[in-house]
């Protein structure tokens, strides 16, 4: 990866943290397509995956995409998680998706994590942060 992450597109960010963690994107575009998803990620073995919807906006993401992003993931018969990027949050959003079981990263958690990927020590070994295991818990 670049040194300069802060450069990158959302979605190039988050394919890139996909790839770090050994999650592999679904190339079955009727998932994604069908219901809206920018892509959807293989959970392990099984047949459900996760959402992922990315939302490149200069303002904060609000409580209507959480609820929104929670509908789509009811209505999915292929997602069973959703995992929400932007370049902010609203204080209600975080609230409301962390109430409701819904994951999020910022452009700073992504670069963070992928700078750190970086480190000798390993991407994801001695990290106490929520980042940690915030895919496949």
């Amino acid at each position: 990866m670049p040194s300069n992450l802060e450069l990158l597109p959302l979605k190039d960010l988050t394919s890139e943290y996909c790839r770090l963690r050994g999650l592999t994107i679904d190339q079955n575009t009727s998932r994604a397509s069908n219901r809206r998803w920018d892509f959807v990620i293989q959970n392990g073995g099984d047949k459900e995956g996760i959402g992922i919807t990315i939302k490149d906006w200069k303002r904060a993401v609000g409580v209507d995409i959480i609820i929104r992003a929670e509908q789509l993931m009811k209505a999915s018969r292929y997602v069973s998680k959703v995992l929400l990027v932007s370049n902010h949050f609203s204080d209600p959003a975080r609230s409301l998706a962390e109430k409701i079981g819904i994951f999020l990263l910022t452009k700073n958690d992504l670069i963070e994590i992928i700078s750190d990927s970086d480190s000798p020590q390993g991407p994801w070994e001695d990290r106490s942060d929520d980042h940690e295991n915030i895919v496949l818990q």
